[in-house]
């Protein structure tokens, strides 16, 4: 089965299955392992000229940034690349609010299959050698990335509105930027290689030019460069309706090193992609297999003498089976004792409550308060009290109720990191729904709720049974 790709354009969803699209106005729920680009919103990405050490790169950008007047409260920043400049260095970066960067992050986490989440300049930037450039075209937003012989340049643009004038217009304008810093640029590598990515652009209809084709010529006329075409190929939506995309070029080129999941997700997704060719060296190795077979064929009739004698046996055996038959009983008080067995093998795959409030105390160390934990009785589906949307618990699970703690940790990396310990300590987070619980409604405020749970303690629940996206 294919991956899904998709991609955000400003607060949209693009999800592409082949040479079909479907658009989302929210974060959509992936149904299979996915790549998905973010563009976290119009988050500000540019590049920028420091001096000191890059170790301090992101502390630096932070105070630009809120000096230009770019960013208003707690922000994340992404550094994509660092390259030194003479005394100084650039560097290539991202700073995203911390609420959308902590909501985009754990929605990826949350798919219930593996979602690959890549900034979508670090996927600009893989694209690039020394003397390229490429151009993305997302909806009314287009961005410009180069990479000079011994520097970067970055610009981004976002139209009016879709109107073909307005965008033509932002597209000039940007040719002529990019102009301009090429000519006070010290960096004589020409000439400079120019590609185009239109991500979606709908069909103009019979004998009228596609939408890229037009803006691609009017930035390459203002810039003075030569522009050429990512490979596009043609989609089509729902309705039928038909569309020109790069997201396949994009695709190709995007990697699981330039994601800012965790390691361990970032393997997971490996394993999933190569999950095809596991596939067919599993069917080379069933065709040797049938070549050994006939081989092994050859020597049956040894193997059938071997079995007469077998039989024999088996039948001595038998014989000796049912002369005891008779004499079997079963031991008293029988049906105690297994009933006393099923209950301590049910008690023993659940959760110690005292090594549990071990576990969730070091895993919350320097990140989270915890404020309660309490053990959950079992909740089948149907139990009386049972929320519709809850998880079905068939064992004794740990609800913890706790509150990220501001003064400590990595800004916006508190409640991923907890998640992380607890998922090597062993067990399985599970959020609660916002609306299950009071302290999980203050949400917004830093507090949150997990359910604490080993493999097998709490069954699936049904997509349509959620009603919401995490």
């Amino acid at each position: 089965m294919s991956l899904l790709f998709t991609v955000q354009q400003q607060h949209a969803w693009l999800v592409f299955d082949g040479a079909h699209v479907t658009r989302s106005d929210t974060r959509p729920r992936l149904p299979r392992a996915a790549m998905a680009i973010a563009d976290f919103e119009g988050a500000v990405s540019s590049v920028l000229a420091l001096e000191g050490s890059p170790a301090h790169a992101v502390a630096l950008i932070e105070r630009r940034l809120r000096s230009d007047g770019m960013v208003d409260g707690e922000a994340k920043v992404l550094i994509h690349k660092t390259r030194t400049v003479g005394a100084g260095y650039q560097t290539l970066f991202t700073a995203v609010p911390l609420d959308t960067w902590q909501q985009t992050f754990a929605w990826a986490e949350a798919q219930p299959d593996h979602c690959l989440l890549i900034p979508a300049t670090s996927l600009l930037f893989s694209a690039l050698k020394p003397g390229q450039a490429v151009v993305l075209q997302s909806g009314r937003q287009i961005s410009v990335l180069a990479l000079l012989k011994h520097g970067m340049l970055h610009r981004s643009s976002l139209a009016y509105s879709d109107d073909p004038d307005d965008l033509a217009m932002t597209a000039g304008a940007l040719g002529e930027q990019i102009a301009d810093d090429l000519a006070r640029s010290e960096d004589n590598l020409e000439p400079l290689e120019v590609k185009w990515c239109p991500l979606l652009v709908p069909n103009p209809g019979a004998g009228q030019p596609w939408l890229d084709d037009s803006l691609r010529e009017v930035f390459s006329a203002r810039s003075g460069l030569a522009v050429s075409t990512v490979p596009v190929r043609r989609v089509l939506d729902n309705a039928g309706n038909e569309y020109r995309s790069g997201a396949a070029w994009m695709e190709r080129i995007a990697s699981t090193a330039i994601a800012v999941n965790p390691g361990s997700s970032r393997a997971a997704y490996l394993a999933e992609w190569a999950l095809p060719w596991a596939s067919a060296a599993s069917l080379v190795f069933a065709l040797v297999l049938g070549a050994l077979g006939a081989r092994w064929t050859l020597s049956a009739h040894e193997a059938g003498s071997r079995a007469e004698a077998l039989g024999t046996q088996l039948g001595e055996l038998e014989t000796r089976i049912t002369a005891l038959n008779g004499k079997a009983t079963m031991p008293e008080h029988f049906d105690q004792m297994l009933q006393f067995i099923e209950r301590a093998q049910s008690l023993q795959q659940g959760i110690d409550p005292v090594a549990g409030m071990g576990l969730v105390r070091e895993a919350a160390a320097g990140q989270v308060r915890i404020l309660r934990v309490r053990m959950e009785e079992p909740m089948p589906a149907g139990a009386p009290g049972r929320a519709p949307d809850a998880p079905v618990v068939t064992e004794p699970t740990l609800r913890v109720d706790a509150v990220v703690d501001a003064a400590h940790g990595d800004a916006g990396m508190q409640i991923p990191t907890f998640v992380e310990r607890l998922r090597r300590a062993g067990f399985e987070p599970v959020a609660l729904d916002p609306q299950a619980s009071a302290t999980a409604s203050r949400s917004a405020g830093g507090f949150f709720s997990y359910l604490l749970k080993r493999p097998s303690a709490i069954a699936p629940v049904p997509a349509a049974a959620t009603g919401a996206t995490p």
